[in-house]
């Protein structure tokens, strides 16, 4: 790492939804010394039982690794609603790059042209094979293991933003873990922003056929 780096990607915010994949990228980035200035997590519709007034207001809170891993990061709650407001705080810091890893709802366009430079989507597949929020477990069901990792700049449709670089990954095939191609993809996922983030605005973004 060039010793400007960490004043380079100071200027980033992780989207994170708690889910495994989540918490793998942001153990990626910490391993890299390439953490988010700030760590935004979702707040969602009740998974079970409403709360003690009978409200549909309960939120599930994100894994306990991914607040453990946060530690010292700054973070935000931005439930669908509030997008509009979290995107004038991404001007007001002068945000370069807003990177997705496993979000749970469309973000609207005036949030991703909050950011200074762009906003980006980390996705466990080669897309356009995959899209979705479970590219994983549709993968497993076409007994594909043909796995690696995608990203692409975030547009107004699922996972169907340009690719700005792919990965995929050597020796996974049916006796791979879950858990291990989670990780991995999240490793390379991280490797492909960072050299992204070292390489914009010279970038070669490819369109999606499908």
């Amino acid at each position: 790492m060039s010793p400007d780096a960490p004043a380079r990607v100071a200027g980033f915010a992780l989207l994170a939804s708690g889910a495994n994949f989540s918490c793998e990228v942001l153990q990626a980035l910490i391993d890299r010394a390439y953490p988010p200035a700030l760590l935004v997590l979702p707040e969602y519709p009740p998974a079970a039982k409403p709360d003690a007034n009978h409200n549909n207001l309960a939120t599930v809170a994100p894994e306990r690794r991914l607040l453990t891993l946060a530690q010292g990061i700054e973070i935000a709650h931005v439930p669908a609603r509030e997008q509009a407001e979290f995107a004038r705080r991404v001007e007001q810091q002068q945000i370069a790059f807003l990177l997705v890893a496993c979000w749970p709802y469309l973000i609207e366009s005036g949030l991703i042209e909050s950011a200074a430079k762009a906003a980006l989507n980390l996705h466990p597949s080669l897309l356009p094979n995959y899209r979705g929020p479970n590219p994983l477990s549709q993968q497993w069901s076409a007994g594909d293991f043909n796995f690696g990792v995608s990203l692409h700049l975030l547009n107004q449709r699922f996972d169907q933003g340009d690719i700005i670089a792919q990965s995929g990954l050597a020796d996974t095939g049916e006796q791979s873990r879950r858990s291990t191609i989670e990780r991995r993809c999240a490793e390379q996922g991280v490797e492909l922003f960072i050299t992204a983030v070292e390489r914009y605005p010279n970038w070669n973004p490819v369109v999606q056929v499908r």
